[in-house]
């Protein structure tokens, strides 16, 4: 215990602070022993203050981080405040490197290894740049090589890339190593801390040597600045898993969320801070957000699709293309009916299948028959594009905003109807809010990927800071297209491949402004090439094929099951969203 366990901390809610430290080799013990007590009173400041520490795994600091971390934990913080990043040059080796064991106490980021010559040095400034693009403030105290191999040293090397990002520095070279020696011989950094203090502040703590100074100090002073602008859900990164619209092709993306729930031992929507879907990838995130698991929803495709989208003999095949050039090709009232049983809760005597049939034809629907859910039931943010048919684009969302309410009571068997309602395919859905009953079409005609549509609601309706969103865009199979051939066609070859080619445009131009605007790093997409004309909008023969080949996507893929894994499926809840 610490006489820091009797002080209230001032607040640091979602500040991250990139610790830079080291026990040197040639340290005293009583210098190594300054080192460890400054790390773990600063680390449990700062956990109590609700910030959150990143370090980059040196092994003479990390148990006691670890240490400090699970004291934390069982007090009932959230395992978020220590992120440990480490290059998968040292986490290949689980010997010494327990990636697993750590992750029971802390978020774990393990940052791409290089390879050929200088693979080490390489690793190390992938390590380096990962963790400074992920901080708010950098803290620097004792630190290794300097007296060895200057160019080496890393809290010079850290120090200099946070300075270059602008960030808050404080560099306390008291405590020894690196950092003191670096403060020595170049005392004019001191002038490029841009921590809010002055010069003759600064270079007394770079000098200080007693602990609870500095502790108190540094925190004090990472309180008073604004190191966060907007507001963060829980503080690390604020997740945001989007997916793809793409009619019966959906199972891939079934298979996707299977395979991972699978792997990792844990349900999907927990995890995510909001979760977006459009048309097919909507009934998914309609779905999660229902309290389905990704298991029910791939058994959906693949019991009730040939339901949705029927296969016929070969009269009544022909039948329905004719039909196809002035009628929708497909039954919305059975795709409806098919959501409503997966959604709703039924109930035990509900009436019979002749009565029920009866009161549909005279277009009335039995209220009785389930307990229906609506948006502001979903255990997750949701965002569900649409179109409306009076030639606006609208958004689907649950109640998480104070000023947008409208969705809030609406049935979310509509709103997976209305954003499934493929022109041609289905005819367009009715929804009834609060306020009138209106029709929409499939929200794929505008952002068939939504992963923008979810960045936006992120940052401009929840105040999400844009670098701390963390995207996971799955979608639903590609295959190569160009129209190189089209360019001296008339409108009846251009015909056949208008849609397509618009479909493709605006889902490419999507997924390059998403991730222009959160940064690669931060997007990760699933996603699978195929050989053009494999599978269909309404292909239900396929639909096995598609069920494995996106478990394949990420059960074959150790690294990216890594990734998916540090990112996003780490065992830390999203905080339950709050109905506006």
């Amino acid at each position: 215990m610490t006489v820091f366990d009797a002080i209230e901390p001032l607040p640091l809610h979602g500040v991250r602070v990139w610790l830079s430290s080291a026990v040197p080799n040639e340290a005293t013990p009583e210098q190594k022993q300054s080192i460890l007590r400054f790390v773990r009173e600063f680390a449990e400041l700062v956990f109590r203050a609700d910030g959150h520490i990143i370090h980059g795994s040196h092994p003479s600091i990390t148990p006691t981080l670890l240490a400090a971390a699970k004291a934390h934990v069982e007090r009932g913080g959230r395992k978020d405040c220590l992120t440990l990043a480490v290059s998968r040059y040292w986490s290949k080796d689980p010997a010494s490197v327990p990636v697993s064991e750590w992750r029971e106490t802390c978020l774990v980021y393990e940052t791409e290894e290089a390879s050929g010559e200088g693979a080490l040095l390489k690793s190390l400034e992938i390590l380096r740049h990962w963790m400074s693009e992920r901080c708010d403030a950098f803290v620097a105290a004792g630190g290794m090589w300097w007296n060895e191999m200057p160019g080496r040293a890393g809290v010079p090397l850290e120090a200099g890339l946070a300075m270059e990002r602008g960030i808050p520095c404080f560099v306390l070279g008291g405590l020894g190593g690196a950092a003191k020696s670096y403060v020595e011989r170049h005392p004019q950094l001191l002038r490029s801390l841009k921590n809010g203090l002055d010069d003759e502040t600064n270079k007394r703590l770079a000098l200080e040597e007693k602990i609870g100074t500095l502790v108190h100090e540094v925190t004090v002073q990472l309180a008073r600045l604004p190191l966060v602008k907007g507001r963060v859900a829980d503080g690390v990164t604020f997740r945001i898993l989007a997916l793809d619209g793409g009619g019966i092709k959906g199972a891939y993306t079934a298979g996707v969320l299977a395979a991972l729930e699978q792997a990792l031992g844990q349900p999907i929507a927990p995890h995510f801070d909001l979760i977006a879907g459009t048309s097919t990838g909507g009934i998914l995130a309609i779905g999660l957000g229902m309290g389905m698991s990704a298991r029910q929803m791939l058994d959906f495709y693949r019991t009730r699709g040939p339901v949705i989208f029927p296969v016929t003999s070969f009269h009544e095949s022909l039948f329905r293309r004719v039909g196809h050039v002035v009628h929708p090709k497909y039954s919305q009232q059975a795709l409806f009916d098919e959501l409503e049983a997966a959604y709703f809760t039924k109930k035990s005597t509900p009436a019979s299948s002749r009565i029920q049939k009866v009161w549909r034809v005279l277009g009335f629907r039995r209220s009785d028959e389930y307990v229906i859910k609506y948006l502001k039931d979903s255990c997750c943010r949701l965002v569900i594009p649409a179109y409306a048919a009076s030639g606006a684009v609208h958004t689907f969302r649950t109640p998480h905003h104070p000023l947008l309410q409208a969705d809030a009571d609406t049935s979310a068997a509509e709103v997976a109807l209305a954003t499934a309602a493929a022109p041609t395919y289905f005819a367009s859905a009715q929804v009834r809010n609060t306020l009138a009953r209106s029709a929409y079409v499939d929200g794929g005609v505008w952002a068939n990927n939504p992963a923008m549509a979810a960045i936006i609601e992120a940052v401009c309706y929840l105040g999400v800071p844009v670098d701390r969103i963390d995207v996971l865009s799955i979608g639903t199979t590609e295959e190569p297209f160009a129209i190189s051939k089209l360019k001296r066609s008339g409108w009846v070859r251009w015909a056949r491949k208008l849609i397509t080619l618009l479909m493709n445009a605006q889902s490419q131009s999507a997924l390059t402004h998403a991730q222009a605007l959160v940064g690669k790093p931060r997007f990760l997409r699933i996603d699978s090439m195929t050989v053009p004309g494999t599978y269909a909008l309404d292909g239900v023969k396929e639909v096995e094929n598609l069920i494995a080949l996106g478990q394949r996507a990420v059960a074959h893929d150790p690294q990216l099951l890594d990734q998916i894994k540090s990112r996003f499926l780490n065992g830390v809840h999203a905080i339950p969203w709050e109905r506006g």
